[in-house]
């Protein structure tokens, strides 16, 4: 005598734990990577320049540069970080191996010494650093 059951498949809920595995994975990845980005210490930095205007107009070749920052209160930023300007030699020395790779972009403000401009530039040279650019806002020409 066979035994025949009823047949019917029994319900699983194996595909929608693992939909809700996938999708929370989903959300995590989404969250981690827009808070790498907002918090990335490669973007360029906010600090507030107004810088000279210029018509000029030369493309990078798609490298990073090493940004310094000329304030119109005269403070030396490299990067976001705030350096004295007694200290900018050594702060350029120590950044010098990437810095003569990619160069450096110096960024100063209207409003700034033009003393300060020119310890940037010299310590740039004092530290072996060839590739040195001036950062303008670039006006349309008439």
């Amino acid at each position: 005598m066979k035994i025949r059951s009823a047949g019917r498949p029994q319900l699983t809920l194996e595909s929608v734990a693992m939909t809700d595995i996938i999708m929370n994975m989903f959300v995590f990845f989404f969250i981690s990577f827009s808070l790498l980005y907002t918090f990335n210490p490669q973007r360029e930095s906010k600090i507030k320049v107004n810088l000279p205007k210029g018509v000029t107009d030369v493309k990078s070749r798609g490298e990073k540069p090493l940004v310094v920052t000329v304030t119109g209160k005269n403070e030396i930023y490299i990067g976001s970080t705030k350096v004295s300007s007694l200290a900018l030699s050594e702060s350029l020395k120590s950044a010098a191996p990437t810095a003569k790779q990619h160069g450096v972009i110096v960024k100063a403000d209207r409003q700034a010494a033009v003393d300060y401009f020119v310890k940037v530039l010299d310590a740039a040279k004092q530290a072996g650093i060839d590739k040195v650019g001036v950062s303008i806002e670039l006006q349309p020409r008439q």
